[in-house]
């Protein structure tokens, strides 16, 4: 099982606007669903101390919140005799540490992407649909479409597989309610 969010067909990789940072006072997996706050306290490189395009960034504090989707650009990390070491690609299981700054896509009607069977709170079904889960960053299965409030439907599953390897789950997911 991991955390994973590959993009799809998303409005935020055609229009910049639906794309933005965040910085969370928790660690933030890849996929976690979180609510935007107020611009976040910076001086580097403004006088009047606001980072102008990022955002405090929290679990949804209600199922109807409006959500963003963490896309955390990181890749496998370690150390080995001392050294730090990032190599490779994206792959799955990456959560980013408390404090570090990361990317958000804003959500659009239609937007396609995958995620993996740790962003549920439990496992989901094919053709049903999941929610916003109130104070967690993962999405709640749902055996039908709620009446208001951010929705995705369930489209597809498949393995997760890294070599020869199956890694868990990994479900391509469609908005289709904000």
């Amino acid at each position: 099982m991991a955390v994973v969010f590959k993009e799809g067909k998303m409005a935020s990789n055609i229009l910049d606007s639906y794309l933005a940072n965040a910085k969370a006072a928790v660690a933030l997996p890849d996929g976690a669903l979180v609510t935007l706050g107020a611009l976040v306290a910076d001086t580097t490189y403004d006088a009047n101390g606001l980072e102008y395009d990022t955002y405090v960034a929290t679990a949804p504090a209600a199922v109807t919140d409006e959500v963003a989707i963490v896309d955390y650009a990181g890749i496998s990390a370690g150390e080995i005799a001392g050294n730090n070491y990032k190599l490779g690609n994206k792959l799955y299981g990456l959560v980013a540490p408390i404090g570090e700054i990361v990317r958000v896509r804003r959500l659009a009607l239609h937007d396609k992407f995958w995620l993996g069977a740790d962003n549920f709170a439990s496992a989901p079904t094919v053709g049903q649909y999941a929610t916003a889960t109130a104070a967690a960053t993962t999405h709640t299965p749902a055996a039908s479409l709620p009446g208001s409030g951010y929705a995705i439907k369930v489209l597809v599953s498949e393995d997760l597989t890294t070599g020869m390897r199956s890694n868990g789950k990994l479900y391509l997911c469609e908005v289709v309610q904000l």
